[in-house]
């Protein structure tokens, strides 16, 4: 009965939180701004205003109770002053970088790491008043899931729904780009090292912390994850990233459990330091290979290369995809979207594309088109805007007032 009333404590909890409520907030308003720009760019909307919120709760509630089982199995507690250090650096750090920053490197291994060395050194800042190294514990060993978590959600959910965008290359030309992006609210339920609840098995805390009463709290941690790719297809690029991060926070994990039975005093500033350095390094390291690999979405001499197909729309019923360049349309060979404009208004009953799939393998597609599809298709190409009405820009796209 205890541990009943606890778990309803704890969800209670949640609902005081700032982050849960920040987080709903700040997707729907990062959909209101990708909507501009992707109206800036191709004068149509691609997605609508609630797709980061249809991501951020479904998965992250099914991922946090799986890390809650763990959690509590393991007996993980955080100290009061860590829960509010890791809201206060998650809403910095969105405001800093939106999604860019919402790693559990970040968000979790800053403060994790500053509290550390206030304990190592003894510091009192006062506001923050060093706790003992056992404290840290549950924390030094959920930074390691929590990594090993977003690795995980980037593999199976990060390439939904990337956003097209056009930008200006270092040579001035307009190329083309693809955002993945996505945030992950996850409830996992941890311990507070004080309160009524006490010690219920003998080998229960496996993470001992010192401590033989504690309180429930379900605390909700947001995760994101934000990467422009150029040079590639999104999902290879979105999985390379993914693998990495999971490998990391395998690694992570492990340092954290044999540095918590081993070098207890430091587990937490090892832990923490070698996260941060590893994330740093795979952001880097994507950095690097898009400002010096040649420009994968960028005109051609030959053919049009599709940069995205709008959900619902003719082009995807006869499944273009993003990457894939459009050789002739209706028997016509075509070089620009006007060109492919022109030869769609030909035959106002059917579309035929000869494309080049990314594996440069030449398909047909095919489909009848519909009163008013023949301008409509609902293709996105790299298309300089500077200088252009809505209509040329357009071509076979979506009219913005029937979107």
């Amino acid at each position: 009965m205890e541990w009943l009333v606890e778990i309803a404590k704890g969800i209670g909890r949640m609902m005081l939180h700032p982050v849960f409520y920040f987080s709903m907030i700040w997707v729907i308003l990062a959909g209101y701004w990708r909507i501009k720009r992707e109206r800036r760019d191709f004068h149509v909307r691609v997605h609508n205003i609630f797709l980061e919120f249809r991501h951020l709760f479904p998965v992250g509630i099914m991922t946090g109770m799986v890390l809650s089982l763990f959690s509590v199995v393991l007996g993980l507690t955080f100290p009061f002053i860590l829960i509010v250090m890791i809201a206060i650096a998650t809403i910095l750090f969105t405001f800093m970088g939106n999604a860019r920053l919402l790693s559990p490197a970040f968000t979790i291994g800053i403060p994790l790491l500053l509290l550390s060395l206030l304990s190592i050194f003894s510091i009192d800042l006062k506001v923050i008043h060093p706790i003992d190294h056992t404290d840290l514990f549950g924390a030094t060993v959920m930074l390691g899931l929590m990594m090993g978590t977003e690795g995980f959600l980037m593999l199976k959910n990060g390439l939904k729904d990337v956003s097209p965008k056009l930008r200006t290359s270092r040579r001035g030309l307009t190329v083309g780009a693809l955002q993945a992006k996505r945030f992950w609210l996850i409830p996992a339920f941890l311990f507070l090292p004080s309160g009524v609840m006490t010690i219920p098995f003998d080998w229960w805390p496996v993470i001992q912390a010192g401590h033989e009463s504690y309180s429930l709290v379900l605390l909700p941690f947001l995760l994101g994850f934000q990467q422009q790719i150029q040079t590639e297809l999104p999902e290879i690029a979105v999985r390379r990233i993914g693998k990495q991060v999971f490998t990391l926070g395998l690694i992570v994990l492990i340092t954290s459990v044999i540095c918590v039975f081993l070098l207890p005093v430091y587990a937490a500033i090892i832990t923490s330091g070698f996260a941060l350095l590893g994330r740093i390094w795979i952001a880097y390291r994507h950095r690097v290979r898009e400002n010096t690999t040649p420009y994968y979405f960028a005109p051609r001499n030959t053919g049009v290369m599709v940069l995205d197909v709008l959900p619902h729309s003719p082009a995807d019923k006869m499944g273009l995809k993003t990457g894939e360049i459009i050789h002739t349309c209706n028997k016509v060979k075509v070089s620009t979207h006007k060109e492919m404009y022109q030869a769609l208004i030909k035959n106002r009953a059917y579309c035929k594309l000869e494309v080049f799939d990314t594996n440069n393998e030449i398909r047909i597609v095919q489909g009848a088109l519909y009163e008013g599809d023949h301008h409509e298709l609902g293709i996105l190409f790299i298309e300089k805007r500077e200088g252009s009405s809505p209509q040329d820009n357009l071509g076979p796209f979506y009219k913005d007032s029937q979107r």
